[in-house]
């Protein structure tokens, strides 16, 4: 479990981040798990499987969210927005530090 705790408890505190940036920008955060269900970018896997296969999953989930943050931080300088360009940065270089620890985990 502590294995795991690594993975999640990061982003504990960039959810936060992401509702206080959301409103920042006069947007109301998403309140309900349909709502995030509705916009994903994440496939959810049918099985569980053995811990390799979770971590592959779990890899294979950071590299799509770095995929898409690094599309996100592009359209935020495009529109000359700096603070969320900055955030996005940052998120996405927590996801590839993740990404890295599991890939080196599974090696």
């Amino acid at each position: 479990m502590a294995f795991l705790r690594q993975f999640t408890a990061p982003f504990f505190l960039s959810y936060f981040l992401f509702l206080y940036r959301t409103r920042a920008l006069g947007h109301f955060a998403l309140g309900t798990m349909r709502d995030f269900l509705e916009i994903t970018r994440l496939l959810e896997s049918n099985e569980a499987g053995d811990e390799k296969t979770m971590l592959t999953n779990l890899l294979t989930d950071h590299e799509t969210l770095i995929r898409e943050l690094r599309n996100d931080q592009q359209k935020a300088d495009e529109m000359h927005d700096p603070g969320t360009s900055d955030f996005l940065t940052a998120l996405m270089e927590k996801h590839e530090k993740m990404a890295w620890m599991i890939r080196s985990h599974l090696e």
